[in-house]
Parts: structure tokens; C-alpha cells; sequence
């Protein structure tokens, strides 16, 4: 069974022209959401062995190649990647346009666990090495192929609202395949719905103390009003 890790914030740099994307398909020593950390040297193996074999897919979809990586390695940051020119393909085309309008944000692998160390006090697991099979180009709520769990890197309802203006920019403005559109309203849902709920929790808390107060605080405001009506509008 292949598993899947995403990494958001893996773009790099990518260019229309040459049809070329640069970034990280993940990064190393960090606790993920699954509670896993990959060490550096976990892809050597299959980096030495199969590099050829391993594919740059759109969301997971082994029907929707990119094609081959250029360059795939290790650094000491994560897994950096080159990849060939994106083929000429209705679906690599909304990819770049996706890229271009920052909806595209987030890089992820499939693999299977070769070797691994598990921390019973702090209920982590150290990732020693995997069979790497894939990378993915990946938009946060858009992926069929794994569970969502939360637009996790979005904080504040501030946050969560520019990101879905970026969204309904892309449904209202952009010009992709049928099914980009149905996955971008998808992930406009899934945005909503996360919004409606962090809004709703602020609101249902008792204002904290100044000497309480958390770091990351969303205060009730017009906003959050705001989002929670578009989203029972949607429902």
C-alpha cells in the first residue's frame, strides 16, 4: 500500500515558458501531522537504485503524469526537485496556471516505509527509509487520492478568507478543464467549511484574560461573520 505525505510551501520557482517547476517534495527533521519525522537518507536508497521509476504526477494520479524529475536529491533542507518540462497535456496546463495563481502550493510523495524507529514517550515516528514512488504537484483540499485533514496551514480566519479569494478568482476568472473547476470548488467548500468552524469556536469562547492569551488568537469580528453566512449560503 503506498502512503502519501504533503509538504506545503514546497514551490520553489517555476517558469511558463519553459514549462519547469522547481521545489521540495518534503523536508526533513520536522513532526508532520502524522506524526512522522523523515531523516535525511531515507530516499538514498531508492534515489541510487530506481530514480528513473520515480514520476512526477498531478495529485497523485498516476493517469495524470507530469513526466520524470530532472533533478531529484537530497540536501540538507529536504528532497529538492527539478522537473522536465511539463508534457503538453490539458491537466499539466491548469497546473501551471494554478502554480501562477498561487493556489498551487504544496508538494507531496508517495512511498512505503522500508525502515523505520518509533518514539513511545513522544509518540513519534522517525521515518530511516522509504521506497520512494512518486512526487506530486498537490492543492490543499483539491487531492482525491488522500484523506483531507484541514487546510492546517491556515490559522486565522484572515488567512483562511485570502486564500478562498484566490479560489473563487481562479472559479470566476480562470480558464481550466471541467475538472480543475469541479476539484477548485471542492476545495472552496472545504475552505468554507473550516472557516465557518474556526469563526463559530471563536465566537463560542469566553473573551481570555490578557495574561491567558495564546500567541494565535481570532477574535470575533464582522469577518467572521461574514464567512460563516457565505457558508451556510453554500450548504
Amino acid at each position: 500500500m503506498i502512503n502519501y505525505k504533503s509538504f506545503g510551501g514546497g514551490v520553489k520557482d517555476f517558469d511558463f515558458k519553459s514549462r519547469v517547476v522547481t521545489g521540495y517534495l518534503t523536508s526533513f527533521d520536522n513532526v508532520d501531522h502524522g506524526g512522522d519525522v523523515g531523516l535525511k537518507g531515507m530516499f538514498k536508497k531508492s534515489l541510487a537504485e530506481r530514480k528513473n521509476e520515480i514520476y512526477f504526477l498531478n495529485q497523485h494520479r498516476w493517469d495524470q503524469p507530469h513526466g520524470k524529475f530532472a533533478v531529484l536529491e537530497e540536501d540538507s533542507k529536504g528532497l529538492y526537485f527539478e522537473s522536465e518540462p511539463l508534457i503538453s497535456t490539458t491537466y499539466s496546463d491548469d497546473t501551471l496556471k494554478l502554480y501562477d495563481a498561487g493556489i498551487m502550493n504544496e508538494h507531496s510523495y508517495g512511498y512505503q516505509t522500508v525502515k523505520s524507529d518509533y518514539d513511545k514517550k513522544d509518540n513519534i515516528r522517525y521515518l530511516k527509509e522509504v521506497k520512494l514512488y512518486e512526487g506530486s504537484n498537490t492543492t490543499r483540499g483539491m487531492n482525491p487520492s488522500t484523506p483531507f485533514t484541514g487546510f492546517k496551514s491556515l490559522v486565522t480566519v484572515k488567512e483562511l478568507e485570502a486564500e478562498q479569494k484566490k479560489l473563487i478568482k481562479a472559479i470566476t476568472t480562470g480558464t481550466f478543464t471541467d475538472e480543475t473547476f469541479l476539484l477548485l470548488e471542492v476545495a472552496l467548500k472545504q475552505l468554507q467549511k473550516q472557516a465557518y468552524e474556526l469563526g463559530k469556536k471563536s465566537l463560542d469562547n469566553k473573551e481570555p484574560s490578557v495574561k491567558d492569551t495564546p500567541k494565535l488568537i481570532v477574535e470575533p469580528n464582522e469577518n467572521n461573520i461574514k464567512t460563516i453566512n457565505e457558508f451556510i449560503k453554500n450548504i
